[in-house]
């Protein structure tokens, strides 16, 4: 019988811990959505690259080059 319960306790644990990390997920999701100015930017985010406005870090030269360039800004 021992056995049996602890598979229980362990289901549920399992189970309350799945509940638990989707209900994080959806208040992060409820966050985002809204926040205007967020998803503002997502829209933005969205048609650039659709428009083909954006580029492809490769390398870790790409990235210094790029967070070099932000810097100057």
């Amino acid at each position: 019988m021992q056995i049996v319960e602890s598979s229980v306790a362990r289901d549920m644990i399992t189970r309350l811990t799945h509940i638990q990390n989707e209900i994080g997920d959806l208040v992060e999701e409820m966050e985002t959505i809204s926040d205007e100015y967020l998803m503002r930017d997502i829209d933005e985010s969205r048609k650039d690259f659709k428009e083909g406005r954006y580029h492809i870090l490769k390398t870790d030269e790409d990235i210094d080059e790029f967070f070099s360039d932000l810097e100057k800004e």
